[in-house]
């Protein structure tokens, strides 16, 4: 695989992710189409672009972060990663099957933490033996203790949080999309849960992570992806590229519109054109 602009050609021999020329549109209709106008105006279907000519090509080994503004189209990216969604255009190849972690798993409130546990741990892709081996150790590390043996519908909130995460966390994935902070329940068990965390973002092969705590980028991520409004606006070293995001926060905040409209078009311009083409052999 080989990446290609005027100034530059590099070759990949092996690489993770391929993403070229992605888009995701959506069709509203009812309120959502119509901007919450009045009810008994005749329903209108409007499309939006989630995502806009995403293109590049990450390296085995690479960790991303991917951030914007609320609404930019960063989880609609992770979901056509992990192929939960397909693009409505361009094409995405994946190396091995991605695991998307930021959504809870469902967890059934009639069945018990064991039976979850294990059902949860079958959708993530462990074999029957593996899950049946891995239950105790998320019992032990969620601490639920005899409470493992009582149906969810029994649990507190912090309970079913701490199974959720402890679920979540139990695979060591080649490809690992994060989409947020998991939730974990009491500030107490924030340590304990922060590095297990940790530990998953280390074993990974490559890491995905959308978040809005730029400090969580920097520190688990050395290129960074800033997508605004579905479109691309920088892609390069995470210290260079959240720099300039915040700088556009700060504008943005401080009722600088204009000012922050044009530093995007700056530094968009600076984005390589890249075309993506098969090497042979």
């Amino acid at each position: 695989m080989s990446t290609h602009n005027p100034e530059t050609q590099s070759v990949i021999q092996h690489p993770a992710v391929v993403a070229q020329n992605i888009g995701k549109d959506y069709v509203l209709t009812g309120a959502d189409a119509s901007g919450g106008r009045s009810f008994w105006k005749q329903k209108r279907a409007r499309t939006v672009d989630a995502l806009r000519g995403v293109t590049f090509v990450v390296q085995k080994g690479e960790s991303i972060g991917i951030i914007g503004r609320n609404g930019s189209g960063k989880s609609t990216l992770l979901r056509v990663i992990a192929g939960s969604e397909a693009p409505t255009s361009g094409t995405i190849h994946v190396s091995c099957q991605p695991t998307l972690l930021g959504v809870a798993p469902a967890l059934q409130s009639w069945l018990t933490g064991e039976q979850n546990a294990y059902l949860g741990l079958l959708a993530l892709g462990m074999s029957p033996d593996e899950a049946r081996d891995t239950v105790p150790k998320i019992i032990e590390w969620a601490e639920l203790g005899e409470a493992a043996t009582r149906p969810m519908a029994t649990y507190s909130s912090g309970m079913g949080s701490k199974l959720s995460f402890a679920i979540s966390t139990s695979v060591r994935p080649e490809v690992l999309l994060v989409d947020e902070a998991l939730s974990t329940g009491d500030s107490a068990f924030g340590a304990k849960a922060h590095k297990r965390m940790e530990s998953l973002l280390q074993d990974a092969g490559n890491v995905f992570l959308v978040s809005h705590i730029l400090d969580t980028v920097k520190e688990n991520c050395d290129r960074t992806i800033w997508i605004h409004r579905g479109d691309m606006i920088a892609d390069g070293h995470t210290d260079e590229v959240v720099q300039r995001y915040q700088e556009f926060s700060n504008l943005f905040r401080d009722g600088a519109e204009a000012k922050a409209i044009e530093l995007l078009r700056q530094v968009r311009a600076t984005l390589p054109d890249i075309t993506i083409q098969p090497v042979k052999g």
